[in-house]
């Protein structure tokens, strides 16, 4: 996923570990991660979480299909865009051998669901929507990319993993006409009640979809636990980077000095600026509540979870969710459901400390179980990354199965390989230093030599490949160091 926002991260002192000792689990030869000697993550950690996931990108293009929309086969028409990781079978094959979960970076977002590329629906044919609030409101006919969650359904089905949606509800990536009249970019903001009429017709909408996917895929019989998305990331970021005290001060992104007023794009909100509180969060809840199925884990996700200023905020609204009230939804009495807190975790090497990072943590386990739903580890070397992620993984499995309480039921490395990993630069915050960053477990083998990725570092340019078909990934230092940490 390409994010809206930087991690802050300095480079560290710690000690490189010397390649010539192999021993100590941090420093290996690469091979390739679908070798027989190269073990499986999952296998590695089945003792200790119920899922282990990689984040990947499918892409988005133009899709064609042979049979029909729900089980029939995806692919690129040529028509516009080009396919990414997930499109091809390799790297299907390497997600199955290493991961029981993905989570696609940018495919289900509703900038991509809604495909208003300019960020204005309002030449869309429209429909009516009678919402639970009693509003009758005009609403989009169809998702324009709704090919797009079938597509990636099929590609997980056929690698045999499951899916974290991600997102339902988020501040960024959601076309702007979207909050807007007549969904015009240029229109006014909607009323409180009419965004909430809208809100509960895109979560609706979105499940349905995949819901109606589901069975036309389901093996009969096992209609119960047997959702390929088996998450979702229901309202993300929407805490403030410089929240303050929920008891005392400002703490929504919208309501701080650092967000009010702004647009998405600069950090702020357009739910806060039409709702002035966390109501829409949540509304989010509730709909997202009524409309998935009951096994299906519904989560808050955000960044900088471990900020001693941002773990009260999510504490807050964590709390305020599970509190909410039952409301008619559907015709139905529902309250909203949180059953996760997602750390995202993009962290540094030595910030925040493993000892900040598990305060954190045990606040959230104190509420309800915790997905670690985007981990990746800016490192100004091989061997300050595999220490990092060493010393993570140590601590992460203290709460997993065996830990007494709620859990940490699943950790996801957020991306596949360093070369297009999106803190790549990384930049250093003392100084503003951009430098080459080692965030992932997998190197890409540039077998054929076609895209690339254009780098600028403070010591000069590098273009990084990206994945072509043909080309491979091979295992690093981090990747060995979680394998160790078992």
């Amino acid at each position: 996923m390409k994010k809206s926002f930087l991690v802050s991260v300095a480079f560290t002192s710690l000690l490189a570990v010397s390649c010539s000792q192999p021993s100590n689990g941090i420093s290996r030869s690469q091979d390739n991660w679908l070798a027989d000697s190269v073990p499986s993550i999952k296998q590695t950690y089945s003792d200790t979480f119920d899922y282990i996931g990689l984040a990947v990108e499918y892409g988005n293009f133009g899709l064609k299909y042979t049979g029909d929309k729900y089980t029939g086969t995806y692919t690129h028409d040529k028509s516009w865009g080009t396919p990414s990781e997930f499109y091809y079978s390799e790297v299907q094959q390497g997600i199955s051998k290493h991961a029981n979960t993905i989570t696609l970076g940018n495919e289900l977002k509703p900038q991509f669901l809604l495909q208003w590329w300019d960020g204005d629906g309002s030449s869309q044919t429209k429909t009516t929507f009678n919402a639970s609030n009693g509003q009758k409101i005009q609403v989009p006919d169809k998702l324009n990319g709704e090919a797009l969650i079938y597509a990636t359904l099929n590609a997980a089905k056929k690698a045999g993993v499951k899916m974290r949606g991600h997102v339902l509800t988020w501040h960024s990536q959601t076309p702007e006409g979207f909050f807007r009249e007549n969904y015009s970019k240029n229109g006014n903001l909607v009323s409180k009640e009419v965004m909430t009429a809208r809100h509960e017709w895109y979560i609706k909408t979105v499940l349905e979809c995949v819901a109606e996917w589901e069975k036309a895929n389901r093996v009969a019989g096992k209609e119960t636990g047997n959702h390929l998305i088996w998450a979702w990331d229901v309202v993300n970021e929407a805490m403030a980077d410089d929240a303050s005290d929920p008891s005392t001060g400002s703490w929504l992104r919208g309501s701080t000095a650092g967000t009010k007023d702004k647009d998405p794009a600069n950090g702020g909100s357009r739910w806060y600026e039409i709702y002035k509180n966390e109501e829409f969060i949540i509304n989010a809840f509730r709909f997202a509540n009524a409309y998935a199925p009951a096994d299906v884990k519904l989560c808050y996700n955000d960044y900088n979870e471990y900020q001693s200023n941002k773990t009260p905020a999510i504490e807050k609204i964590a709390n305020l969710i599970k509190a909410g009230s039952a409301q008619t939804i559907n015709g139905k009495s529902v309250s909203p459901r949180l059953d996760a807190i997602a750390m995202q975790s993009h962290v540094g090497s030595s910030w925040p400390s493993i000892t900040e990072y598990e305060n954190a943590l045990k606040k959230f386990l104190a509420i309800a179980d915790v997905h670690v739903s985007e981990l990746d580890i800016s490192a100004a070397s091989s061997s300050e990354a595999a220490t990092a992620y060493a010393n993570y993984f140590k601590m992460l499995k203290k709460y997993g199965k065996n830990y007494s309480g709620n859990k940490i039921t699943c950790v996801t490395i957020w991306g596949i390989n360093n070369e297009s990993s999106w803190i790549n630069p990384s930049t250093n915050y003392n100084t503003g230093e951009k430098y080459k960053s080692y965030p992932l477990l997998f190197t890409i083998v540039d077998n054929v030599a076609k895209t690339k990725k254009e780098v600028q570092y403070t010591s000069g340019t590098e273009f990084l490949p990206q994945y072509d078909l043909g080309d491979t990934y091979d295992t690093n230092n981090s990747f060995w160091a979680v394998i160790n940490s078992h």
